[in-house]
C-alpha cells in the first residue's frame, strides 16, 4: 500500500493520522508514493503525523515511508504507536532530512513506542533542530543533516546485519532491545545513503 501526499505540506497547523489495523496472519509492506515536505504555516504551529497500529497474532508490517523533510521555519511532532501481540512482527523505517538544499532544518519531535503482548518493549524520542548549535553540534547530530532509524521487533527475527560502523559521510549504530527486536539508529550527509544502510540492515 502506498501514501500519496498532497502538492505541498504537511503546512504548520496541519493534523494528520492514520490507524492500522492487521488481523492474525495478514502482511502488509506500507510505502509512500514521494517525501513528505513539512513547510512553515501561517498559524506558526506545529503540523503534527500520528500513527497508530495494532498487530494481531501472526501479523507482520513492514512500515517504510520515503523520507521527510522539515524545511526551515517548519515543526513536525510525529508519534508512532505499535502494538505487537505475539508471535507479529513489525519493520519500521523512518528516515528524516533537516532542510532542503542550502536550509539548515526546521524543528522534528519524533516519538516511537512499541509494546509486545501488552508490555513495553521499545520508547524513544528524537528530536532534531536545525537551527540549534546544541542539536545539531558535536553533541547531537554533528551537522548531519539525515537521520535514519529502523527498529525490527517481533519473535523470531533475525539480528542487525551492521551492528555499527563508520564512514564518510555516514555512521550508525545498533542497540539490542530488552525483548526480541533491536533499533539502529544512523546519521549521513545523503538521505539515499542512509536509507541504503538501513535496507541493507533491514534484508
Amino acid at each position: 500500500m502506498h501514501l500519496v501526499q498532497a502538492a505541498g505540506g504537511p503546512l504548520g497547523g496541519d493534523k494528520l493520522a492514520l490507524d492500522v489495523y492487521l488481523g492474525a496472519g495478514a502482511a502488509l509492506e506500507l510505502r509512500s508514493a514521494a517525501a513528505m515536505v513539512v513547510q512553515a504555516g501561517g498559524e506558526q504551529a506545529a503540523a503534527r503525523w500520528t500513527v497508530a497500529a495494532v498487530l494481531a497474532a501472526g501479523a507482520v508490517l513492514d512500515w517504510r515511508p520515503e523520507p521527510t523533510v522539515v524545511c526551515d521555519g517548519a515543526e513536525l511532532r510525529s508519534s508512532m504507536t505499535v502494538t505487537v501481540q505475539r508471535g507479529a512482527q513489525a519493520m519500521l523505517r523512518e528516515v528524516v532530512v533537516l532542510g532542503r538544499a542550502n536550509q539548515y532544518g526546521g524543528r522534528y519531535h519524533g516519538e516511537l513506542a512499541v509494546d509486545l503482548d501488552g508490555a513495553p518493549l521499545l520508547n524513544h524520542t528524537l528530536l532534531l533542530d536545525g537551527a540549534d548549535p546544541v542539536l545539531a553540534g558535536p553533541a547531537g547530530t554533528g551537522r548531519a543533516r539525515v537521520v535514519g532509524m529502523l527498529a525490527v521487533v517481533g519473535e523470531g527475527i533475525d539480528g542487525p546485519v551492521h551492528v555499527a560502523g563508520d564512514e564518510p559521510g555516514l555512521r550508525w549504530a545498533c542497540s539490542m532491545l530488552d525483548g526480541p527486536g533491536w533499533l539502529l539508529l544512523a546519521l549521513g550527509d545523503r538521505a539515499t545513503d542512509v536509507t541504503r544502510l538501513l535496507d541493507r540492515s533491514h534484508a
